[in-house]
């Protein structure tokens, strides 16, 4: 500050300040405030949807509420995204290619390269901070899969977690995927939401859209003034596949015609419509998915029945849109709403031509039991939250008509996905088409163009990174306007595609197999949309022409090193983590659970000590210790007097023999002996004597379910079918700790913890192998 005299002295700020009120001059700096007129934005990012999976992009499934968007906005049928989840979102929140950000692969790796941190730049601010940064209110819902794993942790690095990216408020989970029902690692900003379970008719897409609803409202009384920006990223369809029994039963018998009947129609339906490009042929078949015609009567049934539980899982999410919407119709906020709602990539082939009911146990190993699988359609409990359930890849394809492959590949049906934009106050010709190619970097530059978003030279202490995407408003604004783009690159896993005008080139990798980078296909997109006929062999110079862009596009956006392994290179963690990742841990009775990834490395695929030290009294019942959930996992609970343990595997559980206990203090002890090959054994002691002995307990585990860790309780979906009816069993008596002391690797175990090691052993089998 500047002294004018003895008696006033004047602020940096404007203030003068005198030793009384009338000696002095108040100032007060200008508060942000958004430019005038500007409109709220919302962001729906659904998530594992098709192209032709909503009703307005030609599909059967109801989905009225997102229709009406449509109908009064714009459909973008030139869409494209990436084929995969984190580099998506980063791709949609940034404006810039998911490598350049450091989100080439999933947020669950880093093995030290610039591409694949697994967090987004702090040089590049997201949608959510520069729409603050314009003066807009922001909030996420939803899934946030943009963060680090060995991040997402209490006493983690937050600095990639929502708040810390843009976001005034956050609720939802962090990572791939949760249960729907029974939702774990829910967040309320910067907190795990301590929940031991969620009452009965809960389904998380509609808390989401509840948290969503009532932000606004209240935004809508306490600032009118003020835009608010809205990122609702709902899990759905992403497996597990789950679905209210209500939305489910109007599904029943909707898709008994099958794959190919079903997929023959929709693209049907989009040509009349105008959705797709009139020389669109119809595409074969992909690989692997078999005639409809060639199942039998009960793989026909079950597999139908997978396909309602999806429909009924989108309906689910169309009517929380039209919730949402009714939400901003009552507020008055409607007409001047940018909607922007899309997918983070196409439908999912994860779970092969067959699907599967339990796909925690097939990432576990085990193979499907067909026997149950019947059982439970029998009993009406397909889509319950006792499954974890992913479609077969022929419905797949139904989801990407007219399209060829699915997510994790850059042929169309992984990365062409609807997009609709509604905004009643700026759309002049609702219900329109554009045509024109748009991509996922396009999204934030569009958002600042209409809202007056600036990206500053600086930000968060770094040279910002320039927007990779262009703004589409022009063509949202006028469907003659002029191509905004005509070349863009692709990766994922190691599959790689660059489209430059009217060719694309595109060479598929097999997870976890040598690479092989000569294997190119050629297509011309113009002539043949769906990617039917391969022009490698008779156009070479044009292939080597796109095969340099390429190179030169990926060495610019850190792309290399590609890498083709499969999801093993999850377990794996920078070398400083490993010391600490593997270190005894004690576990306590009290807070939210202790995320699986936290536990996962201590017991997975190797030898252990578990100890658990408690008191009892006569009468005192319920859950010790729960690890896991009912798809995997092991608990220790007192029942009737005896202490129970229990090594939980689906519908096959082990239960060792119980033990009477006496009052008073208790130490029980679990010893775990990883013997390889999947096998295992344990002993136990309670009080240092031994109730059993080397009792076989296989397979190993190979990841804890994201139920995590509890101490006292079983949270959410419980460990075991013995106690699920007692809700969460909380234990009554004094439990100290639980300690877990890891041991040994299996041998022959692929979950080497240390990424410096794995690459090291790529290195050394590629030596020997040249």
């Amino acid at each position: 500050m500047t002294s004018l005299s003895t008696d006033q002295l004047e602020t940096s700020s404007g203030a003068v300040l005198g030793r009384t009120l009338a000696q002095s001059k108040p100032h007060w700096p200008a508060p942000v405030r958004a430019r005038s007129g500007s409109p709220n934005v919302i962001v729906i990012l659904m998530d594992d949807m098709g192209f032709s999976d909503l009703g307005c992009f030609g599909g059967d499934i109801d989905t009225p509420n997102i229709d009406s968007l449509a109908t009064g906005g714009l459909r973008f049928t030139g869409y494209t995204t990436v084929p995969m989840c984190t580099p998506a979102r980063a791709a949609l929140l940034t404006g810039r290619n998911p490598h350049t950000v450091g989100c080439g692969w999933l947020s669950q790796s880093n093995p030290g390269y610039p591409g694949y941190g697994g967090e987004i730049s702090l040089a590049a601010p997201t949608m959510a901070e520069l729409l603050r940064a314009a003066g807009y209110s922001t909030l996420a819902a939803g899934k946030w899969h943009n963060t680090y794993d060995r991040n997402n942790v209490p006493g983690g690095d937050t600095r990639s977690w929502p708040i810390q990216r843009g976001f005034d408020q956050f609720y939802g989970f962090m990572g791939a995927e949760t249960s729907y029902f029974q939702p774990d690692n829910m967040m309320e900003g910067n907190h795990l939401a301590n929940v031991a379970c969620y009452p009965d008719g809960y389904f998380a897409p509609d808390d989401y859209t509840q948290r969503a609803v009532e932000w606004i409202t209240q935004h809508a009384t306490s600032s009118p003034d003020r835009p608010f920006f809205l990122y609702l990223a709902f899990q759905t369809p992403h497996g597990p596949l789950h679905a209210k029994a209500e939305d489910l039963q109007r599904y029943r018998g909707r898709f008994n015609e099958g794959w190919d009947v079903l997929r023959r129609r929709r693209y049907e339906r989009q040509r009349a419509a105008g959705l797709i490009e009139p020389n669109a042929g119809f595409a074969p078949r992909n690989p692997g998915v078999p005639d409809w015609a060639s199942l039998n009567s009960d793989e026909r049934e079950l597999f139908a029945r997978y396909m309602e539980v999806y429909a009924a899982l989108l309906d689910n999410a169309d009517q929380n849109v039209g919730r949402l919407m009714n939400c901003l119709r009552r507020v008055g906020l409607f007409d001047n709403t940018l909607v922007l709602l899309t997918s983070d990539n196409g439908a999912n082939a994860v779970a092969g031509p067959s699907g599967v009911m339990n796909l925690i146990g097939r990432r576990m190993g085990a193979t499907e039991n067909m026997a149950l699988n019947s059982k439970l359609l029998r009993e009406d409990r397909v889509g319950d939250a006792d499954t974890y359930i992913c479609y077969p890849t022929g419905w797949t394809q139904l989801s990407n008509t007219p399209y060829r492959y699915f997510k994790r590949t850059p042929m169309a049906g992984g990365i062409r996905v609807p997009l609709v934009m509604h905004w009643p106050q700026q759309i002049t010709d609702p219900g329109s088409i554009r045509n024109q190619w748009v991509h996922v970097t396009d999204l934030l530059p569009t958002v600042a163009e209409y809202t007056g978003g600036r990206l500053p030279d600086e930000f968060n202490g770094h040279r910002t990174q320039p927007f990779d995407g262009r703004s589409f408003a022009s063509i949202a604004n006028d469907a003659t306007a002029a191509p905004i783009r005509d070349h863009q690159h692709y990766e994922l896993q190691g599959s790689r595609a660059y489209i430059s005008g009217s060719w694309k080139i595109v060479s598929l990798q097999t997870p976890d197999k040598a690479i092989d980078l000569d294997n190119w296909m050629l297509f011309n997109i113009a002539e043949d949309p769906a990617e039917i006929t391969d022009l490698a062999s008779r156009e070479p110079a044009r292939l080597r022409q796109m095969i340099d862009q390429f190179e030169a596009e990926a060495g610019e956006n850190h792309v290399y090193p590609i890498d083709t392994r499969d999801e093993r290179r999850n377990h794996h963690v920078p070398p400083y983590e490993v010391s600490r990742m593997l270190m005894p841990r004690r576990f306590y009775p009290s807070g939210p659970s202790v995320p699986s990834l936290v536990v996962s490395p201590l017991v997975c695929d190797r030898s252990y000590k578990l100890e658990a030290f408690f008191s009892w009294s006569k009468g005192q019942e319920g859950v010790i210790f729960a690890l896991g959930d009912r798809f995997c996992g092991l608990a220790l609970f007192v029942e009737a007097g005896s202490l129970h343990c229990v090594y939980q595997w689906w519908h096959q559980p082990i239960s060792l023999p119980p033990v009477s206990l006496s009052e008073g203090r208790q130490h029980y002890r679990f010893d775990y002996l990883a013997t390889g090959g999947r096998k295992g054994q344990a002993s136990a002691w309670l009080n240092d004597q031994p109730c059993v002995d080397d009792i076989d307990l296989s397979p190993t585990m190979l990841r804890i379910p994201t139920a995590g860790m509890s101490v006292g309780l079983s949270r959410r979906l419980s460990v075991s079918e013995r106690f699920a009816h007692r809700g969460a069993f909380q234990y009554p008596g004094v439990i100290d700790h639980i300690l877990i002391v890891p041991g040994e690797l299996a041998p022959g175990s692929g979950l080497e913890p240390s990424e410096e090691i794995a690459q090291a052993t790529i290195r050394a089998a590629a030596n020997l192998a040249g």
